[in-house]
């Protein structure tokens, strides 16, 4: 009956041991995966801004086109302070092309 409980305890020893061990290293691997994707927590706010920015300079674009201080406002700041350059770049150009205004000084190198 020693022989038996011996075993039992030890076969209880080795789980233990053993999820102990697997919950370390699913924790390594987290972790790690983390560190090498995870982004400064100011780098998600400042993307987050930039395309929220986007939205809204693309809807003005399209749905109040006439709005041109406002758009020429949103634009500046996307373009000059946030220093987006994306996709939104071709549709500004079309969109100050369509309404004969000249480039903006802030937006001469885009």
């Amino acid at each position: 009956m020693e022989h038996k409980e011996g075993i039992m305890a030890e076969k209880i020893l080795l789980a233990i041991l053993a999820s102990g061990n697997l919950f370390l290293f699913i924790k390594f691997l987290i972790e790690r995966w983390d560190r090498m994707h995870s982004l400064p927590v100011t780098t998600r706010l400042d993307k987050l801004e930039k395309d929220g920015l986007r939205m809204q300079l693309l809807f003005l674009i399209t749905l109040q086109p006439t709005e041109k201080r406002e758009i020429l406002k949103l634009a500046e700041y996307y373009f000059a302070t946030l220093k987006g350059n994306w996709y939104m770049t071709s549709i500004f150009n079309k969109w100050l092309e369509e309404n004969d205004i000249a480039k903006p000084e802030w937006f001469e190198n885009k």
